[in-house]
């Protein structure tokens, strides 16, 4: 194993990250549950609002920097040169105070003028200041995690993330109960938000020399281009939702569409972490081993990919609305095809996220954001020509072309540096998907149909055991049939586990590729 594999240990940062992914996704799941419980649909509508005026905020004053700092910080240590990834961080951070603060005191004055209006009540001026001071807060928890997985350090990444994100939703939904409301939500993004920096401060104490400055110029000339593409990017998340409120106005059925698609956005657990943990790994082999390392990386980083999304975002599809209803009140089931359609198309998403990741690593900046800009405006364009006919059908549909022309702009632009594998697997996946996802939709409607005795239609809750039943029965045999699944995905995996598992993990690898084909490849 090289040094730089030893730094940034894929598998392992990967299995640090999902953990990171499974403890962010599952308090947001609680959140959003519990916020569809607590406040009306019209304050969820705020809410949402209110994130996306956060996300643009971050967007506006992080100026790609984040990205930056984990390039130059991995490329720097691959070279044995921590003087130079130190004197990057250093830089970087004075920058971003220095941008933070402008961006803070300028929208402080801009929100008592727009607030109202924006947010649609008398009190959205002050609750847009206080949302920009989340904002600014998380601006440097990003930054700091930006650090940690430059200098391979996925655990400190976990730690951070793990005390922010429960903390700071955690503290919201206490006040909203307390009968704060919309008020408390983000009082509490902003008191966690200071506790989380704090920590950070305190993890990345003395990682690194900071004593000296990097020069500005080539930090800013790969950022500022990532700083575009992270301006478009907030566009993909909350374009759509701010179309539908400017073209439909402030509908219940918005709010409802935007805690659908932020329950979707949970299928991200499986493949952030592999963003993550790549995204160092390419820039430190790109400084060092060349295309050849790279194409190897990206060959099993999109096999594992494909094989995990399109399965389980089919299985998720197939029964959508007993998820819905397990989790939401009845009215959000009525948009449970949504749910159904972006489960699917999710796998673009992934894609996608990869291939743009590895533009990053191997320096080509102006090329994500030509890629991002290209697969955003054709996504909004589709979501602006529907909306008014098909509703939130319309803003789906846009989410299905964005992802899949990001796909389609970022593989042409990353071919010219390394081959992509794509593909890799994808049609084996396609298949698992189907061999999953038939069975499941099949149970799925006959459980809703049927009259049991004594119970007559069974709700989500009693259905769902059964459902987990027929998905696992069904995974398990596809696998095993098609052999779908090999002894390197499993050796993949015990390097990313501790020793301690891995007796688990030798019983699941029993279960899913068989004995006889595991004991052949030890």
């Amino acid at each position: 194993m090289s040094k730089t594999d030893e730094v940034y240990n894929v598998p392992r940062g990967t299995a640090y990250l999902t953990t990171q992914q499974i403890i962010t996704y599952t308090t947001y799941l609680i959140f959003y549950v519990a916020l569809a419980r607590v406040l009306d649909p019209i304050e969820v509508n705020e809410i949402g609002l209110l994130l996306a005026a956060q996300a643009a905020f971050v967007a506006l004053t992080q100026l790609g920097l984040p990205a930056s700092a984990t390039r130059y910080i991995s490329s720097n240590i691959a070279r044995n040169d921590p003087k130079t990834a130190g004197a990057a961080a250093r830089t970087i951070l004075r920058l971003s105070l220095l941008v933070g603060t402008a961006g803070f005191l300028m929208a402080s004055i801009l929100s008592p003028l727009v607030g109202s209006s924006y947010i649609g009540t008398p009190d959205g001026g002050s609750l847009l200041i206080i949302t920009f001071a989340s904002g600014l807060l998380l601006d440097f928890i990003l930054l700091f995690g930006a650090y940690f997985v430059g200098i391979g350090s996925y655990a400190r990444s976990l730690y951070q993330n793990a005390f922010y994100v429960p903390l700071s939703r955690g503290l919201g939904l206490l006040l909203a109960l307390l009968g704060y409301r919309v008020f408390g939500i983000i009082l509490g993004w902003a008191v966690g938000g200071v506790l989380a920096l704090a920590l950070s401060l305190y993890l990345w104490h003395g990682q690194l020399p900071s004593h000296s400055s990097h020069p500005l110029r080539p930090l800013l000339a790969f950022s500022l281009p990532v700083f575009g593409a992270a301006l478009i990017a907030f566009g993909q998340q909350y374009g759509d939702f701010t179309i539908l409120n400017l073209i439909l106005g402030h509908l219940a059925s918005n709010g409802i569409y935007y805690v659908i698609v932020s329950s979707v956005s949970a299928l991200s657990i499986l493949w952030i972490p592999v963003t993550q943990a790549l995204y160092p790994a390419l820039s430190a082999s790109h400084a060092t081993d060349g295309s050849q390392a790279i194409s190897d990386r990206l060959a099993i980083a999109f096999r594992l990919t494909n094989l995990a999304v399109l399965p389980f975002g089919a299985a998720l599809a197939a029964v959508a609305p007993t998820v819905i209803g397990l989790v939401y009140k009845p009215s959000y089931v009525a948009q449970a095809d949504i749910f159904a359609i972006l489960a699917l198309a999710s796998i673009f998403t992934a894609q996608g996220a990869i291939l743009t990741i590895s533009l990053q690593a191997v320096g080509r900046a102006r090329q994500v954001l030509i890629v991002t800009l290209a697969s955003t405006l054709v996504g909004l364009i589709t979501v602006a020509t529907t909306a008014s006919l098909l509703g939130t059908l319309g803003a789906a549909l846009g989410r299905i072309i964005l992802g899949a022309g990001t796909v389609f702009f970022a593989r042409r632009s990353m071919e010219s540096s390394a081959k992509t594998h794509v593909g890799n697997s994808l049609p084996t996946a396609i298949m698992l998907a189907v061999g999953v996802g038939t069975p499941l939709a099949i149970a799925d409607y006959l459980l809703i149909m049927i009259d049991m005795p004594l119970v007559g239609h069974p709700g989500p809750l009693l259905r769902l055991p059964i459902l987990v039943l027929v998905f696992a029965v069904a995974f398990l045999s596809m696998s095993r049939t098609f052999r779908i699944f090999r002894a390197s995905d499993f050796a993949i995996l015990k390097d990313a586990l501790p020793h301690r598992f891995h007796p688990q993990l030798r019983a699941i690898e029993h279960l899913i590729v068989g004995r006889k084909k595991d004991e052949g490849h030890s």
